[in-house]
């Protein structure tokens, strides 16, 4: 054999040997992990908006964590979301990791044993522990954190924080000069304007100005001669989900009245006491001064008929929002102001929305999960406000940045203090439906305000008592 082939040969052999020694040694590897979480969220901007920001949180858990930690987002239509939730958790399937949970769920999640407790990953976390306990709007720990209420049980963070809703109104005609003439004329006191003058606006008052407003085509507007029939206010008041409980309790708070005794859990007497009587009364006048067939407004129906211009009022969440301001969709995005709920009598209350953040006992990555739940209040929170216009951090909120981020935001900010939640109790979606389709029947006007709620007091006691 020559030597160039003996060469040859042995080069060969070498090549092969070092090929099979790198293959060795990357077999002889531990995989890399990478992981992927999913979070299930009702399909809306703000939630657009968080899985946008979700792409920076891998980075953050490479970081900590040592290896790739994705974020899949898994969005659900709000008017199936609860049913999508509760299928999950029945099944309990682990193909979601994380859940935007609203709050009046926890009790229902917590006792079914489909979350689990967050209690020591908050207080053992420094940087979590200040941003949930210290620096968290104090009725939003109270309704958006813990079960049972007022506990040291937390099972959540805030999430969503879009809790409470605001009213918008027509500048333009809140200002011009003949309808603020003849509104002092007829009632004996100015059209609000100002925050503070909003603010201090009782809901009967609230009234009247839907009463002025509301005008038949052919009269007079702001100096234009109407082609149509304009409106003094439109609310969100059909049977779907929470809906019309939403905007009503809202009026019934303020009212003085309360759902049910706080030992007892008996409703009768509380919900349809005479103060709900009134409140309710109340709240079906107002449809008097609302377009045709209140009793099925929805959302998008609220949102258009305000963005259209055919209403002078609305009040909506602040995540809604942004369609009124977008001059795509709305005709009146130049002449939109932002205001409190009123109050009665002194009273003010506002109901709670927004949806704080669980995670699910079937998740097979609790730990990246809760790794993300601090990554977005801790680290990913401030920018997050910024973008949507609501938080529920306290320093956030008295950041100028914040309140000259939107239209609504220092609104909010005055606002949120008054949220109020309603039932966080396994039995909670029960309690609800017969309360939708009572108070939906009494401003559809197929039965009195008084006997709505007497009825809604006798069925939400049968049902609390199968549970006590």
């Amino acid at each position: 054999m020559s030597i160039l082939k003996t060469s040859l040969l042995v080069g060969i052999l070498a090549i092969a040997i070092i090929i099979v020694a790198v293959a060795a040694w990357y077999f002889m590897q531990p995989p890399t992990k990478e992981v992927t979480i999913v979070i299930l969220s009702p399909e809306w901007e703000p939630g657009k908006i968080m899985e946008e920001m979700a792409a920076d949180f891998t980075a953050y858990a490479q970081e900590k964590l040592g290896y790739k930690v994705n974020v899949k987002f898994d969005f659900t239509p709000w008017g199936t979301y609860y049913t999508r939730v509760t299928s999950i958790m029945t099944a309990k399937s682990s193909e979601v990791d994380i859940i935007f949970a609203d709050s009046q769920w926890l009790g229902e999640l917590y006792e079914g044993g489909h979350i689990i407790s967050l209690k020591d990953f908050i207080l053992e976390d420094p940087d979590l522990r200040n941003a949930v306990l210290n620096d968290t709007f104090e009725n939003l720990v109270y309704f958006y954190t813990a079960y049972p209420q007022g506990s040291d049980n937390y099972v959540a963070i805030p999430g969503y924080a879009d809790a409470t809703p605001l009213l918008y109104f027509r500048t333009d005609l809140f200002t011009h000069p003949d309808e603020r003439a003849a509104f002092k004329a007829k009632y004996g006191y100015d059209l609000p304007t100002t925050l503070e003058e909003w603010k201090n606006l009782d809901w009967v008052q609230l009234r009247d100005i839907a009463e002025f407003f509301t005008r038949r085509a052919g009269e007079t507007l702001a100096g234009e001669t109407l082609s149509e029939d304009f409106y003094g206010i439109a609310l969100v008041l059909s049977r779907d989900y929470d809906y019309i409980s939403c905007f009503f309790l809202s009026v019934f708070w303020s009212w003085g009245a309360e759902l049910w005794d706080p030992v007892t859990k008996n409703p009768v007497g509380y919900i349809n006491s005479t103060k709900a009587k009134e409140a309710l009364t109340f709240f079906v006048d107002l449809t008097n001064y609302m377009p045709p067939g209140p009793a099925t407004f929805d959302y998008d129906k609220v949102i258009s008929l305000y963005a259209q211009g055919k209403v002078a009022m609305t009040i909506l969440w602040p995540s809604m929002a942004p369609a009124l301001f977008d001059p795509n969709t709305s005709k009146v995005y130049n002449v939109t102001g932002v205001a409190i709920q009123p109050h009665h009598n002194g009273t003010r209350y506002t109901t709670l929305g927004g949806q704080p953040l669980v995670i699910s006992s079937y998740s097979k990555n609790k730990e990246e999960a809760k790794l993300f739940l601090k990554w977005f209040y801790t680290v990913a929170y401030k920018e997050y406000s910024m973008r949507v216009g609501f938080t529920a951090r306290k320093s956030v909120a008295q950041d100028p940045d914040f309140l000259n981020s939107k239209p609504w935001a220092r609104v909010f900010t005055e606002a949120v203090k008054y949220a109020k939640d309603f039932w966080n109790v396994p039995y909670y979606g029960r309690l609800l439906e017969v309360q939708q389709l009572y108070l939906n029947k009494a401003v559809a006007k197929e039965i009195s305000p008084a006997e709505a709620l007497d009825i809604v007091a006798q069925k939400q006691w049968e049902i609390i008592q199968e549970y006590r």
